[in-house]
């Protein structure tokens, strides 16, 4: 399996954005950064953050340093915390770390949020930030944005992924902006107020996007308030973006991973038609959010695929 190299100097811990030097990883440290607003603390032992060009994105890790390296992209309006049910499940060999999404959790973003934040821009900042940290190559699992992200980083740089996992993602074709534009005056008030601001889904916000876990959507509500205007720029940028056709581009061994319920089922032979080589493991019972409805059998099903076993 592909080692990670030792951390790059300017990975950051949490410093500010004008901060005048980059600070050194320490060997060791102490004590976690404190989690974003409402977000339980999780497995992760590492905490940072990396500055890129418009903002800062923001990690979180466990495991050891010279692990097989891999990347954790949660969906639209979570954060990396998403992932602690799966991450500590993965295998002590590994390195696993959590970004933040631009706009999500503790990723601070200069300015207000574009129209749209587009998945190839999203990408790039995140190959970007994994040269900061040192890391050529790793396996990479994605839920909803977080797997449409994945796509296109498995697309564009095939020689940096080593496997792929899609959790519950849309593998949609993606429009135009003429139609992007006739969508934005459908704006469905259960989903968006009308300066578009998350509604919480407790409240019915949820649309097809429904989890089996009342706890699930409850935190929900308190990742899409901390992301807040950010989603509707990347939720644009998704729209715009093919990622049927990204995926066949794709070569990295893959594993898709879907309930059978809500919004995502209908990608599931999507996804065998793009990829038949791909590996299927479809959990019964599960609406939209596998990883954390689920996350046993989810760390288990990628465990397996992580090692080759499938």
């Amino acid at each position: 399996m592909t080692r990670m190299p030792a951390l790059d100097r300017r990975a950051l811990l949490g410093g500010a954005l004008a901060a005048p030097a980059l600070a050194a990883v320490p060997a060791a440290l102490p004590a976690l950064a404190a989690a974003p607003a409402g977000a339980p603390a999780g497995p992760w032992t590492e905490a940072g953050s990396v500055v890129r060009a418009g903002g800062r994105l923001a990690w979180r890790a466990l495991g050891p340093r010279d692990g097989a390296p891999v990347v954790l992209l949660h969906k639209l309006g979570g954060w990396a915390s998403d992932w602690r049910g799966v991450a500590p499940r993965l295998g002590a060999g590994r390195r696993v770390i959590a970004f933040d999404l631009p706009g999500h959790g503790d990723s601070v973003m200069l300015g207000n949020p574009p129209y749209v934040q587009t998945v190839a821009e999203t990408a790039a900042m995140l190959v970007a930030a994994l040269d900061e940290l040192g890391i050529a190559r790793a396996s990479f699992a994605g839920n909803s944005l977080g797997g449409v992200v994945s796509t296109a980083i498995a697309a564009t740089w095939p020689a940096r992924v080593e496997r792929l996992v899609l959790a519950s993602v849309s593998l949609f074709p993606g429009y135009d902006r003429a139609r992007l534009a006739e969508l934005e005056a459908q704006r469905d008030p259960k989903v968006y107020t009308a300066d578009w601001r998350p509604v919480p889904r407790a409240a019915g916000g949820a649309g097809d996007f429904a989890t089996l876990v009342p706890e699930v959507e409850t935190e929900q509500d308190a990742s899409r308030a901390r992301a807040d205007r950010w989603i509707r720029p990347n939720e644009r940028g998704v729209g715009l973006f093919n990622t049927q056709a990204a995926l066949a581009r794709t070569i990295a061994p893959l594993l898709f991973v879907y309930g059978d319920r809500g919004h995502y089922v209908k990608y599931v032979e999507t996804g065998r038609a793009l990829r038949g080589d791909a590996r299927v493991v479809q959990l019964a019972e599960t609406g939209s959010f596998v990883h954390q409805e689920r996350p046993v059998e989810v760390a288990a099903a990628m465990r397996r695929f992580l090692d080759g076993e499938g």
